[in-house]
Parts: structure tokens; C-alpha cells; sequence
């Protein structure tokens, strides 16, 4: 348990560090009389990090982390998830790999399973729906970059794709 502590403490000091360095302007960016704005600064900048546990039991828990900031002047708060699979009978964090036997095409299966899905979803939403078969193609692809954000579930794995991923911000993850 204390590895699994020492990870999730990890995990939100470094988005925490991360977004106090990136909200730290510059000598160039100091705002100065002229170019400081009342309401700009009145809204101010933040970071939020929720999350929830998908699945806990003796040996594994499964967390989603829900990580939304927003940047002062920006049109809308960005968010994004963060998943922490954990073996705690091994005190280590899974990686996908891990949940498919050795040598399997997982990888190609799992793209297939995810884009024919996100076309259904898509089409449920009607003539205008906002996902386009480029977008789902390249996000949801046979690439292990795109499935960083996976949890186990009771029933299997749940594959969360971001906003921008294979759509737009407005389709939301």
C-alpha cells in the first residue's frame, strides 16, 4: 500500500508542480499597467484534480483521475485524465501489456474494437454528429499512446479518449 500511496502522491505534486511552473510568467510576460486586465486577473488561474476509483480490491485498484486547469484569459478550462492501474500484490503499476497474454495483437484488436465503437457513438448522434472517421482513425489507432488512459472495470477494461483525441473539445471525452 505505501507504494501505491508513495505513487498517487507522486502523480499530483508533479501536475501540481507542473502547473505552477507553467502559470509562472516569464521577465517578458510580467504584466505591466498598461497591458494587466481587471478581469483577467479577477478570474485568475487554477488546477483541479478529481478522482474516482473504478475498481478496488486486495490486490488491485483501478483510479481515474480527472485533471482540469484553466489559464487566465484562455476560452474554456482544458482537462484531461490521468489512470493509475495498480497490482498491490506486486506494488506496480500495470501497463496495458500486462492484462493481455505475452505475444498477443492486442493492440490491434483493441484499435479495431475502439474506432468501430466510437463510429457507432457517432452515428447515434445523427447526421451532425461531431466525430469525423480522420479524426477517430488517428485517435483511436493501433498506436499504444493513444490508450494510456484505460481502466479495469468489473466487466473488462474502459478506454477513456480525451478531449481533441478523436474529436472535437465540444464532443468532450
Amino acid at each position: 500500500f505505501e507504494k501505491f500511496n508513495q505513487t498517487i502522491r507522486g502523480l499530483v505534486a508533479k501536475k501540481v508542480a507542473d502547473f505552477k511552473k507553467d502559470m509562472t510568467p516569464s521577465a517578458e510576460e510580467e504584466p505591466t499597467p498598461e497591458t494587466s486586465s481587471s478581469s483577467e486577473e479577477a478570474l485568475g488561474s487554477d488546477i483541479t484534480i478529481g478522482y474516482e476509483v473504478v475498481l478496488a480490491k486486495d490486490d488491485l485498484i483501478s483510479i481515474d483521475f480527472t485533471v482540469s486547469s484553466y489559464s487566465a484569459g484562455a476560452a474554456h478550462p482544458n482537462s484531461y485524465t490521468e489512470v493509475v492501474n495498480f497490482d498491490l500484490k506486486n506494488a506496480k503499476q500495470l501497463r496495458l501489456a500486462d492484462v493481455f497474454l505475452p505475444g498477443s495483437k492486442f493492440l490491434g484488436t483493441l484499435s479495431n474494437y475502439c474506432i468501430q465503437d466510437l463510429k457507432k457513438q457517432s452515428k447515434a448522434q445523427g447526421a451532425d454528429g461531431m466525430l469525423d472517421d480522420d479524426w477517430i482513425q488517428k485517435g483511436a489507432g493501433p498506436d499504444l499512446a493513444n490508450y494510456n488512459n484505460w481502466s479495469i472495470t468489473k466487466t473488462g477494461l474502459a478506454i477513456t479518449f480525451d478531449p481533441y483525441q478523436v474529436g472535437p473539445y465540444a464532443a468532450g471525452p
